[in-house]
């Protein structure tokens, strides 16, 4: 009995470590700045920003029209969307390009 205890005890605990190293493998590396970290994959790079805006804000909101506000409204909206999707500054000007392309 306390040799299975033994064993399940290493096995949790490597599966505990395991889960750690690949959840902090997955998480975006990004700076401060907004760019995309060194090495990014090419389809992170060449994301449309209605496929980041598919993505990122159809997960919390019903579709949007474009023309549902001015490109004004879309600069605040965007900004303010920007700060909890956590998206970085070059994925919320794709977004915004795309709003105010399609309004």
């Amino acid at each position: 009995m306390k040799k299975i205890n033994k064993y399940l005890f290493w096995f949790l605990a490597f599966g505990f470590t395991t889960s750690v190293f690949v959840q902090c493998a997955s998480q975006k590396n990004v700076s401060d700045t907004g760019d995309y970290p060194k090495g990014a994959p090419e389809y992170v790079l060449q994301k449309s920003g209605a496929q980041i805006w598919a993505e990122s804000c159809i997960r919390c909101h019903n579709t949007a029209s474009p023309s549902t506000f001015s490109d004004v409204e879309w600069d605040v909206a965007v900004s303010h969307m920007k700060l909890r999707a956590q998206l970085t500054q070059v994925e919320a000007q794709k977004v915004l390009e795309f709003m105010k392309s399609a309004n």
